[in-house]
């Protein structure tokens, strides 16, 4: 019965692994300066499935910008992209109806 435990741990250990090592967390955060504009979305990532916390931008080159979160630009971007999604969101749900 133990074995098969610890068997299913390893398993299920080597899985997060692989599937949070595929998404490309942030290793370490940078203080990249990128036009506001030319974000797209934005992820949070944090300990401990990470060694850092950070902000993960998406820019319109598909490039990933790893950002301190408690940094005033990650927070001044992350509310920029939470604005512009409220109000495409606003304008789809209008003309959905």
């Amino acid at each position: 019965m133990k074995s098969w435990m610890l068997g299913f741990y390893a398993v299920l250990l080597l899985w997060l692994l692989v599937l949070f090592s595929s998404q490309g967390g942030c290793l370490t955060t940078t203080d990249t300066k990128v036009p506001l504009k030319n974000l797209l979305s934005y992820t949070i990532q944090s300990k401990p499935l990470f060694s850092v916390d950070a902000a993960r931008f998406l820019t319109i080159k598909r490039k990933i910008i790893c950002s301190d979160p408690s940094s005033s630009r990650a927070k001044k971007a992350m509310s920029y992209l939470d604005e512009k999604n409220k109000k495409l969101q606003s304008v789809s749900n209008k003309t959905a109806h």
